[in-house]
């Protein structure tokens, strides 16, 4: 009798396909994060539908969390597009247990990207990065990790990882204050969280997540510009690019 193994290729893809399955149980929670963030500063937090009024969220209309984005009673579109959130997740998760990450590491790192679509999707309604959400993101990345440098004897990412979420931001804080109008407090404080997810993979990826976010960045601007959706004085939302170009590094470059 022969005993078929699975390749390493084929364990990868069931995990990919495992992490899928589980976000479509975590796009809900996600969705209704966006909305209850997506209000400009100093207003108070989305509870309920702006046109019917309805109750919002896990104890309110379930209806409204779905992929289809309406609400259950009205119909009115709420929160992200249908199925971008739910896209945008499945493919995070799945780029990061492609290359091999496991246990702390891969919950860290899983955590840290379900903050930063909702994130990146509540800066693109209202240009606003939540200070909550980014020391969550933060948090919720350096506190596993520093469980795996403990269980590992390994403490060298780990410190580095929170070398690079404070450089980082300090770094994000004097562009602020030289370029207030280009680059903006959440962004500094959304800084922690990138520094400390590109600097536990190395030093390099620091220096690459920022310059990739910076060529997504000016790449969309010359767009919408060629497609006269801008203006030279129109300000794009930094979040999406932030995490995508640190989402990217750290897929693509090996950690240390």
């Amino acid at each position: 009798m022969t005993v078929r193994t699975s390749t390493p290729h084929q364990s990868t893809t069931a995990d990919v396909l495992r992490a899928a399955l589980c976000v479509l149980t975590l796009t809900p929670l996600l969705r209704w994060t966006v909305m209850h963030h997506s209000v400009p500063a100093g207003e108070p937090w989305q509870r309920t539908c702006p046109r019917c009024g309805v109750s919002l969220g896990p104890r309110g209309n379930l209806r409204a969390l779905s992929p289809l984005a309406r609400c259950g009673n009205c119909r009115h579109r709420l929160g992200p597009p249908p199925w971008t959130l739910e896209a945008a997740t499945v493919a995070s998760f799945a780029a990061l247990v492609w290359p091999g990450l496991t246990r702390l590491p891969l919950a860290a790192y899983l955590c840290w990207a379900a903050i930063g679509v909702v994130l990146a999707f509540v800066d693109i309604a209202v240009q606003r990065l939540p200070a909550r959400l980014s020391y969550t993101a933060a948090a919720g990345l350096l506190l596993p990790l520093l469980g795996h440098a403990q269980l590992s004897h390994d403490w060298q990412p780990w410190i580095r990882a929170a070398l690079g979420a404070v450089i980082t931001a300090a770094v994000a804080a004097a562009c602020a204050l030289a370029m207030p109008g280009m680059v903006h407090w959440g962004d500094v404080r959304y800084a922690l969280a990138v520094g400390a997810a590109a600097a536990w993979v190395g030093w390099l990826a620091i220096y690459a997540a920022i310059f990739l976010a910076t060529l997504m960045a000016a790449l969309v601007g010359l767009a919408l510009l060629a497609l006269r959706r801008a203006s030279l004085t129109t300000q794009l939302p930094l979040g999406p690019f932030l995490y995508t170009g640190t989402l990217v590094a750290v897929i693509l470059l090996p950690p240390l």
